[in-house]
């Protein structure tokens, strides 16, 4: 993990780290962006299974934050607008669409803040 400006707010780290991990994922980069999670999360699911649960790469266009509360000291939200672009076989051409996101961020005991997935 990149050290982050102790300046920062909280909200400001959760906003940066979940446009990096963002950023990560429309790239294909899955792995770099399993970096990214809650240590408590990668110390039970390991990479391959977590692998298997990221769907979207390849029609994820863009990822956007567009706020972030935090709940608690330990324990914050970021809403992320995302837009994909999906092909269809019968269509004339693709169609872009979006949906906003809402992804829990949870600080460790060494002070980093992890994207904790929820079970869907």
């Amino acid at each position: 993990m990149a050290p982050l400006d102790e300046a920062m707010s909280d909200q400001e780290i959760v906003a940066k780290r979940a446009q990096e991990r963002w950023g990560l994922l429309i790239e294909g980069r899955v792995e770099s962006a399993y970096e990214y999670l809650s240590t408590g999360y990668r110390q039970v699911t390991p990479f391959p299974h977590y692998q298997k649960t990221v769907k979207g790469v390849g029609i994820w266009k863009s990822a956007e934050v567009s706020e972030v509360s935090c709940e608690s000291a330990e324990v914050c939200t970021a809403v992320v607008d995302i837009r994909v672009v999906i092909r269809y076989p019968l269509m004339k051409g693709p169609v872009e669409t979006g949906n906003q996101i809402k992804e829990k961020w949870v600080k460790d005991g060494d002070g980093n803040w992890g994207f904790l997935p929820t079970m869907n």
